[in-house]
């Protein structure tokens, strides 16, 4: 049942912090490079496609997540590694954040703004953190367990 905790978790605090931060509405400055700014995310990954419409969106914004989900939960389920069975909760569980947020809203709410001046990354927001951590453990899996665990 551990397995499915860091999904919840994720999940969790990726639909918390969105609601709080687009209830306050308004920018918070944490740090000089660092602030919550509510934006919405019409598009794919960094707002690619978000002038996109009909198949080809939903191919890209609903479709191809959801196959993946899918793909990763059913991997979840029969991997008996624990640190593989972690990085791949972490990347469901902000996966699931971000579909929600398609589902019920047709776009991605984000908010953690990182800025230099006036250069700004791409905003985004806690599922997109716990899926890029999910693939940092996910690799590191492969490169320094796994080819111990087969013994070579």
């Amino acid at each position: 049942m551990f397995r499915f905790f860091p999904i919840f978790v994720c999940l969790l605090l990726d639909q918390l912090t969105k609601y709080w931060i687009f209830k306050v509405n308004h920018p918070i400055d944490l740090l000089s490079f660092l602030s919550l700014t509510p934006a919405y995310n019409e598009g794919f990954i960094f707002g690619l496609f978000d002038r996109w419409s009909g198949f080809l969106k939903n191919l890209f914004y609903f479709a191809i997540p959801v196959a993946i989900l899918f793909f990763l939960i059913g991997l979840l389920i029969f991997t008996k590694n624990s640190t593989l069975r972690f990085g791949i909760s972490l990347v469901v569980g902000g996966g699931l954040g971000n579909i929600i947020d398609r589902l019920l809203l047709d776009k991605v709410r984000d908010f953690i703004d990182f800025h230099i001046g006036s250069w700004h990354y791409p905003i985004f927001n806690i599922a997109d953190v716990c899926i890029n951590l999910g693939i940092v453990v996910i690799a590191f899996y492969y490169l320094f367990q796994y080819k111990a665990s087969k013994g070579d």
